[in-house]
């Protein structure tokens, strides 16, 4: 994805733990989002979200691993995703 722009969704369960996915386009982070938000009938759920964030990356910039600056990426990850959590969410519980 180097260069594209993509979005991360990142949620955070009921014990306070994060959850990150990989980078999609919009679409995919949508239907990400709406699936831990709601999950669809049957699914059995292990970890239920209490907020949700969609945020938007560009490679290489962004700091989630994408294979382009791992250490790089590691140390940076922990700052940004304390950052992401001051932004409002997409979805709060």
């Amino acid at each position: 994805m180097t260069g594209e722009v993509h979005y991360h969704v990142v949620a955070e369960n009921d014990d306070g733990e994060l959850i990150c996915s990989d980078g999609f386009p919009w679409p995919g982070a949508h239907g990400l989002a709406a699936d831990l938000i709601s999950p669809p009938n049957g699914v059995t759920v292990y970890e239920p979200v209490r907020t949700v964030w969609i945020i938007e990356g560009t490679s290489p910039q962004c700091p989630f691993a994408h294979g382009d600056g791992v250490p790089r990426d590691e140390e940076a990850a922990s700052g940004f995703l304390e950052q992401v959590m001051r932004e409002p969410p997409y979805w709060s519980a």
